[in-house]
């Protein structure tokens, strides 16, 4: 989908600003994020890497990395079930190592089941967690999540972000669809501008909400 003439060139306009809108636009005209605009998984991944560098650079929340680190440890471990097989198999030719690669073979692919549910349930689409000191040090840290879906073959990309107060435990989220085109010019840039306004208003949405509890 292309996005309006109108659209492309204030787009172009507030990207030139030099960063008056925003944070980030200075760090992005230096360096434009350009892809491939028929590449959907670019495209995501483009997005999504802007929305974080909002939240971790421009309200300066610090990133936890305890989903990636979950499924990093599954991996590991799925591996060394794997290389326990190769080794033993070495040392202990077929069929002296049949029981022990039976066993192997087996973990691993429960390992792998594992994996699925954890990306299915627990990580789902959520690529960003990030956590929000309590200024005073005494209550727990606010927690924020982004998460994103752009379908194949569809321009339509919705972003949603989840706020978790630390006390007491509220979760309440916010999410925005908009054509792809609306982010990028002809070219394939991302206007940071236009992306970031977006961003920031989802996540004012919930701080304003936040401070009326």
């Amino acid at each position: 989908s292309q996005g309006s003439p109108t659209q492309t060139v204030c787009g172009r306009k507030m990207a030139m600003k030099g960063g008056k809108n925003g944070l980030l636009g200075k760090k992005i005209d230096e360096k434009p994020v350009k892809i491939d605009k028929w590449d959907g998984a670019a495209v995501k991944n483009s997005l999504d890497d802007a929305a974080k560098k909002v939240l971790l650079e421009k309200y300066n929340y610090t990133e936890n990395f305890g989903l990636i680190d979950g499924r990093l440890l599954i991996c590991t471990v799925s591996c060394l079930f794997a290389i326990v097989a190769l080794v033993w198999d070495y040392i202990h030719p077929f069929p002296e190592s049949k029981p022990v690669l039976a066993f192997c073979v087996i973990s691993y692919f429960v390992m792998m089941g594992i994996l699925t549910l954890y990306t299915s349930y627990k990580e789902k689409s959520i690529f960003l967690v990030a956590h929000q000191k309590d200024p005073a040090g005494m209550d727990p840290d606010d927690i924020w999540q982004l998460s994103s879906s752009l379908k194949r073959f569809d321009d339509q990309y919705t972003l949603r972000m989840t706020f978790i107060s630390g006390s007491p435990k509220h979760q309440r989220e916010i999410e925005f669809t908009k054509s792809v085109a609306h982010f990028f010019d002809e070219n394939g840039t991302l206007v940071m501008d236009l992306y970031e306004a977006d961003v920031s208003k989802l996540h004012d949405s919930l701080s304003s909400e936040k401070k009326l509890k």
